[in-house]
């Protein structure tokens, strides 16, 4: 790989555009530093040509210089992109879109990635440089780069998170020690949905490490494995806390001298009362013992164990917390209702586990959920403060019965209920955009005949149904564009 560009001073494009400014006859040409050299006995031509070299370099991430054909350190030609880039009027979306709507930017690149299209080989830098600020956003990205942007993505170490996100073969011990505190846990991070039992040495080398994130994250996926000998630890220090005893759940928090959880669970030092500290440690262990160590413990099967668990709520709570981090859909079902009957007596959905739990489910499943629920509200007095409650759990595209209901509680609400901006919000990017048409009408509704004057109410819902048309009629435009 060709060595990494010498950072840039922040005034060097500046200094060369002021020498423009001026005049080459009344100020000297700046001499940018890690440019190659440049011989000419016009400085107006010498400056032109400083200027290419450093915009070549901060377009294509390392400093120009000459390579010969037999150049051990040349880069290897791109593979060729057997994937057929975007059409004309996709790609001009993008290009709009670098710089703004996060949920947007996801969107077009999911719409890309459905149909097996990647990006046009001008933007790949821009869209590299966009992904390395937001390592979701990588990782959606890194699906539409194509063969040439994985090329690309080896000129420069800001593009490094593309290799992570793509990296599909066994991550050894030896690759791991190889790298810095920040690339290990950057490296964890995007291992996840590669996630495979070959890993777990890997893990328990993590566990290990200097740094409590790296630590914590390696903890996580460890718990996602099943059968591991770190997993049959925390499940039987973990039957030893929690029993069922005559139907009835019995805690009993590990003794602050104990050694063995924090050992097991990799914990630093603790700070706080004694009551405290034992609280912490059983709901860690609780969190990334097995669930399944629970069956014939608790219950039956995964609802009998929430029904048990339901009495305690810090339980249920921790239960569902383990249902996230062990990334189990089967839980998530069982633990869902508990929770959301608890949201249904003014808990707020994102103080809850249950937003990540509706998470877990496939997209589908979401929806048919949320649709469940959505059917029990009704349109008028706080339809869009009861609906909110539900739909903020749903972060896919919502399917379109789910939208319609959405569509029909928000044209209905009255003014003044105080969860329509937030429902209108939800709905800007997981409702099917084809709706625009029935919102922007219901704006117009609100705001009655012309030559009526609407109160300030009704201005304020017509303008938050405008705003929610306008937003559905762009992602609307955008889909269009793929076809």
């Amino acid at each position: 790989m060709p060595p990494d560009s010498p950072t840039v001073p922040a005034d060097t494009w500046s200094d060369l555009v002021s020498a423009a400014l001026v005049g080459t006859a009344r100020r000297s040409v700046p001499e940018p530093a890690g440019l190659p050299e440049v011989r000419r006995d016009d400085p107006a031509l010498a400056l032109l040509d400083r200027a290419a070299l450093a915009a070549v370099r901060l377009r294509a991430g390392r400093v120009p210089a000459r390579v010969e054909p037999d150049d051990p350190g040349r880069l290897p030609p791109a593979a060729p992109d057997t994937a057929p880039a975007v059409p004309a009027a996709a790609a001009r979306r993008l290009a709009s879109l670098l710089e703004g709507d996060l949920p947007l930017l996801r969107e077009w690149a999911d719409l890309a990635a459905r149909r097996g299209m990647v990006v046009p080989t001008d933007l790949l830098p821009a869209v590299l440089n966009r992904g390395a600020r937001d390592h979701d956003l990588g990782r959606a990205l890194a699906r539409v780069v194509g063969e040439r942007g994985r090329w690309l993505a080896a000129v420069s170490s800001r593009w490094a998170y593309l290799e992570r996100h793509t990296h599909t073969g066994e991550f050894t011990v030896e690759k791991w020690r190889a790298q810095g505190a920040e690339n290990r846990r950057a490296l964890l991070e995007a291992r996840e949905p590669l996630l495979s039992p070959a890993d777990e040495s890997l893990l328990e080398e993590a566990m290990a490490d200097r740094s409590s994130r790296v630590r914590g994250i390696a903890l996580a996926l460890l718990a996602q494995l099943p059968d591991t000998e770190r997993g049959r630890r925390l499940a039987d220090l973990a039957r030893r806390h929690v029993t069922l005893r005559d139907g009835a759940v019995e805690i009993s928090p590990p003794e602050v001298a104990d050694p063995d959880v924090p050992a097991a669970l990799g914990l630093s030092a603790a700070t706080g009362t004694r009551e405290e500290i034992r609280e912490e440690r059983l709901w860690a262990l609780v969190t990334h013992a097995p669930l399944d160590c629970w069956l014939g413990r608790l219950g039956a099967d995964p609802d009998e164990v929430a029904a048990a668990a339901s009495a305690h709520p810090e339980l249920l709570d921790t239960l569902a917390n383990a249902a996230v981090v062990q990334r189990r859909p089967d839980w998530a079902r069982a633990l869902l209702p508990a929770l959301f009957q608890r949201l249904s007596r003014r808990h707020h959905v994102r103080s809850s586990r249950a937003h990540a739990l509706v998470g877990l489910l496939p997209p589908d499943d979401q929806c048919a959920w949320a649709l469940e629920h959505a059917k029990q509200v009704s349109p008028g007095t706080r339809g869009a403060t009861a609906l909110l409650s539900v739909v903020e759990c749903v972060e896919c595209p919502w399917s379109p019965d789910l939208g319609q209901i959405v569509a029909d509680v928000l044209i209905g609400a009255e003014n003044s209920d105080s969860g329509l901006a937030a429902l209108a919000h939800a709905a800007e990017t997981r409702m099917p955009p084809e709706l625009h048409p029935r919102i922007a009408e219901a704006a117009r509704t609100r705001l009655g005949p012309p030559s009526d004057q609407p109160d300030r109410d009704a201005q304020r819902v017509a303008e938050i149904l405008r705003g929610l048309a306008e937003k559905l009629r762009f992602r609307h435009e955008m889909h269009k564009e793929f076809h």
